[in-house]
């Protein structure tokens, strides 16, 4: 064989090698851009639907500023809420609008992956806590609303109803949080996949999570009813 076959039929030999490379590199790109825009969704869903839940804390908490209007001590107890309200939706805005601006004009993957992982870790963290918050806000004044008697609103066993609303925030912000370093697990297992050029992590993850679903949510279903419950006797 001559000598210019052989350079022919080593650079062919190279040439395939890199295309079965890039095209390997272009598979992975494409399914961990996927996982990342299926977590996007349920950011958004998210954002979305605690913005809704602070419209309707403005609505209930207007409506419990008119009821106990003759009630000084409820009254500058609903002040600071409304306030906290609108605060919190001006502030989830700015989140949404973040988030939607990382989404639309990332660079690449990689780059779009590390501001997803500073957007987790800073200004959704402190969203979180926020919307916990606003859960408890429209639980309180939803029974304020309807237990208002003339004007006042009777706790019979003050210990129990402090113990269950903060027992309801942090089974509230548990949850988000937990849900939240599920994400942030991920972006960091696709950011270390996708600079390794493997799916090692990210595909660990989705057995991981298929293995333990069914359990999370028995434990989230028992976790919901027992808060239910202890909800129900402290007002009685």
């Amino acid at each position: 064989m001559k000598k210019d076959e052989l350079i022919h039929m080593w650079q062919e030999g190279n040439d395939r090698m890199f295309m079965d490379e890039q095209t390997d590199k272009d598979m992975i790109t494409k399914y961990l851009s996927e996982k990342t825009l299926k977590g996007n969704r349920k950011i958004n869903f998210n954002l979305v639907f605690y913005g809704a839940i602070q419209l309707a804390n403005i609505i209930l908490l207007s409506m419990n500023l008119a009821g106990y209007m003759n009630n000084p001590a409820i009254i500058w107890i609903l002040i600071p809420q409304l306030i906290l309200t609108i605060g919190t939706l001006v502030f989830g805005i700015d989140v949404f609008y973040k988030f939607r601006e990382i989404n639309n004009y990332s660079e690449s993957l990689q780059k779009l992956i590390q501001k997803q992982l500073w957007f987790y870790r800073r200004p959704y963290e402190l969203w979180l806590v926020l919307a916990s918050i606003s859960a408890i806000i429209l639980i309180s004044n939803l029974n304020l609303y309807i237990d208002n008697d003339n004007g006042s609103y009777v706790i019979n066993n003050k210990a129990m109803f402090v113990g269950v609303t903060l027992l309801a925030f942090l089974f509230i912000y548990g949850t988000q949080k937990a849900t939240s370093l599920l994400g942030l697990r991920k972006l960091k297992a696709y950011l270390s996949d996708l600079q390794q050029g493997v799916l090692n992590f990210s595909e660990g993850i989705e057995r991981t999570k298929k293995r333990y679903l069914w359990l999370w949510v028995a434990v989230c279903l028992l976790l919901t009813a027992s808060l239910i419950i202890g909800i129900l006797t402290a007002l009685k």
